[in-house]
């Protein structure tokens, strides 16, 4: 039966809550579809997911979305960016923590990128480069809390913290996750489909 909700192309059940949250101010509801996609080596979340969208669009032939997204260790010349999985996978969360050991600062940043495909096939692109820098972690600290679903959070300090993002006191985590539902690429795109009407009956 035909479905009114935009498609959101992910496996990972976390970023799907996230985005209902991000969206939820605009109204937009969307529903999770699981698939593969391939992804391309490149050191660009944002050609990553281009890739990916078409992709997607290609097997389902509607308006849908995807994110893709990094983690940048900045003395390792951003290393491992896009390719995070694959090194979550091969050091785990504890692995990152030690190689980060042979760095001067520890400095990291996030990057992200969503990729909408309207009706007619067509991209458009909502980036995010440069996030608020923060540090790798000596070691993982995940927390307890619901927000605790991402390895990289358990080992991410944002900057001003004394803890992992996962770990921190819930005022001080609702303070920082308020902040990146108002900026996030998600947020990004809910604004612009309400200014555009393109998901109107």
């Amino acid at each position: 039966m035909p479905t009114s909700k935009l498609a959101f192309c992910t496996g990972n059940a976390g970023k799907f809550a996230t985005a209902l949250e991000h969206l939820a101010p605009w109204g937009i509801e969307i529903e999770q579809v699981a698939v593969e996609l391939d992804e391309i080596q490149t050191t660009s979340v944002e050609e990553i997911a281009r890739h990916k969208a078409r992709q997607a669009f290609e097997l389902f032939r509607r308006p849908l979305f995807v994110e893709d997204s990094g983690f940048y260790i900045e003395e390792f010349n951003g290393w491992p960016g896009p390719m995070v999985r694959h090194a979550l996978d091969a050091f785990g969360p504890r692995g990152l923590t030690h190689l980060a050991d042979l760095t001067a600062t520890r400095t990291c940043r996030f990057a992200s990128a969503v990729v909408y495909v309207d009706p007619e096939g067509e991209l458009h692109a909502f980036a995010d480069d440069m996030r608020k820098p923060g540090t790798v972690a000596a070691e993982p600290r995940r927390g307890t809390g619901e927000r605790s679903w991402s390895d990289l959070w358990s080992i991410f300090v944002p900057e001003g913290a004394e803890t992992t993002l996962s770990a921190l006191p819930a005022d001080e985590q609702e303070h920082l996750f308020s902040e990146w539902r108002r900026h996030s690429v998600v947020s990004a795109l809910g604004s612009w489909l309400a200014r555009s009407n393109t998901l109107a009956p």
